[in-house]
């Protein structure tokens, strides 16, 4: 099998992903640096030698897997177009994330540049969530923490990256953490925060936050204003010992659970998130204190 040099060498995504081709072997690290994928690829080097896009295949795609074995995070597609990689990371059929990679000639992450000098003063106070019925919750910076709602203590720097200088993110302070302060993403942008963010499982297209006097004079970005979508149905799951498996079939998120003696979970998004922490995303179940780590009705991770 011949391979080609425009895949070989070294390829980085932001603080998330690092991978190095050698010819038919692929090494992935993360974003701590520990390695979480070593395998065999293979793909067409005449079509990738055209420019065409090339599909790379590989052996084994999985990233993780629960304790019964079965898969929590894979590699759905991996595929070089335009002198870039793109990489489709799947969560439990939940959540399917695209990356793109370029290629540097450096280790892991050194081209990431902090810039809490510049940004770090204009960040301080509170940002207001908005949404289309007027001003949402509160998230707070105080010094390079930041808290919203439930979630917080998440200590961050504002960084750039070598290819896209003028792109400035929010990410952890020590890039051990991929779920930063419950976003998978924030962006600073003039005037607002922009992220991305999953809540049980609907996936928000975009949520802007912004300075309260700025709500009205602010262009909130199309893509803000779209409904959040479900990004699953729910499965069985399998229960942990001791507990009983629900006999009834498990329904979509947002339809009202049956028979009609069980509360309805509250429809989503909920605007306390203490609310929607007490409620299983699959069943409904409403519980009176915090939840445990399982679904006592239905089994489902909480």
């Amino acid at each position: 099998m011949t391979f080609s040099d425009k895949l070989n060498g070294f390829w980085e995504e932001g603080y998330h992903y690092y991978i190095e081709i050698r010819d038919s072997r692929l090494t992935l690290r993360r974003y701590d640096r520990l390695i979480t994928l070593e395998t065999e690829i293979a793909y067409d080097a005449a079509t990738l030698e055209r420019g065409e896009r090339t599909v790379i295949t590989l052996e084994d795609p999985v990233l993780s897997r629960t304790y019964t074995g079965d898969f929590m995070s894979r590699i759905d597609e991996l595929a070089y177009e335009d002198g870039k990689l793109f990489l489709l990371r799947n969560y439990l059929d939940q959540e399917k994330v695209p990356y793109t990679l370029n290629k540097v000639d450096h280790g892991p992450f050194d081209h990431i540049r902090i810039r809490d000098d510049e940004f770090m003063d204009a960040l301080q106070g509170e940002w207001v969530r908005w949404t289309s019925k007027g001003p949402g919750d509160v998230l707070t910076i105080e010094g390079r923490t930041l808290s919203w709602g439930i979630l917080g203590g998440g200590r961050f720097h504002a960084v750039s990256y070598q290819y896209a200088p003028d792109e400035v993110h929010l990410v952890p302070e020590d890039l051990v953490s991929s779920n930063f302060s419950g976003f998978t993403a924030v962006t600073v942008e003039k005037d607002m925060l922009t992220t991305r963010m999953i809540v049980f499982d609907a996936s928000v297209p975009l949520s802007v936050f912004v300075r309260r006097d700025m709500l009205d004079k602010v262009r909130i970005p199309d893509a803000a204003k779209q409904p959040m979508v479900s990004t699953m149905t729910c499965q069985p799951q399998t229960p942990l010992p001791g507990m009983i498996p629900n006999p009834e079939p498990l329904i979509p998120i947002g339809t009202v659970p049956k028979p009609a003696e069980k509360p309805a979970p509250f429809p989503l998004p909920h605007d306390d998130p203490a609310e929607r922490a007490r409620i299983c995303a699959c069943c409904g179940q409403i519980f009176e204190q915090d939840p445990p780590k399982f679904c006592p009705e239905c089994g489902a991770p909480l």
